[in-house]
């Protein structure tokens, strides 16, 4: 079967690979394209050279017997952001400052972690922050933590940090039993990523029309 590590996309006819495990993101040449889409609807005894779908294999996106290709990636995202502050639970209550030094520890920490520790291990650490629970919370309560955040993230401004400071704001969210998830994004001409966290509902922490322009690769 297709590593379980590796994800992948359709962004406008063309397919963005993520290996999580090497740490790179791949766009399939146009032949890949072909031949991968050979296997997904005719299996491995698709049509074509064999020696593009040994490329497939090698890649991960399909086992060694050309069988099996991987799934592509299905992440909704949410249409709409979190209530403005203005009109969160957080301003009917004082700032608080043990939680504002908690969000700063966790940004300033993340955005080191990213420099040391490999992709694949920051991906297993923010599944395991997944297995803890849960609990049900109103649109102005979810508005309301993921605010004290991005406040905390203005004391310590820097560019280029979205996957650090998504994680920062994933383990700060969980930490306090609110359901969200970590999502990649890739858009192409020119390539970039991004990294956002949302929930069932909404997009924290960024922006809805920011996020639009990324196809979705990756959740955690």
């Amino acid at each position: 079967m297709a590593r379980a590590d590796i994800n992948w996309c359709d962004v406008g006819g063309r397919i963005v690979v993520i290996d999580v495990a090497r740490d790179i993101y791949l766009q399939l040449p146009k032949h890949l394209v072909e031949a991968f889409h050979a296997l997904r609807h005719g299996g491995a005894r698709a049509d074509g050279p064999a020696n593009r779908f040994e490329a497939l294999a090698r890649i991960g996106l399909c086992d060694a017997d050309f069988g099996r290709p991987a799934e592509p990636s299905h992440i909704a995202v949410p249409a709409q952001d979190a209530p403005p502050a203005a009109t969160a639970d957080v301003q009917r209550r004082p700032l608080v400052t043990g939680a504002t030094g908690a969000a700063i520890v966790r940004i300033i920490t993340m955005r080191l972690a990213v420099r040391l520790i490999p992709l694949r291990l920051l991906i297993r650490w923010a599944r395991r922050l997944q297995s803890r629970p849960s609990v049900p919370m109103t649109p102005g309560q979810a508005a309301a933590r993921t605010a004290l955040f991005v406040r905390a993230r203005l004391l310590v401004p820097a560019r280029d940090t979205c996957l650090p400071d998504s994680m920062a704001l994933l383990h700060f969210l969980r930490s306090r039993n609110m359901a969200c998830r970590l999502v990649l994004g890739v858009r192409l001409d020119p390539f970039e990523a991004h990294c956002w966290v949302q929930d069932h509902d909404m997009i924290l922490g960024d922006t809805h029309e920011r996020v639009a322009c990324f196809t979705p690769i990756l959740q955690l």
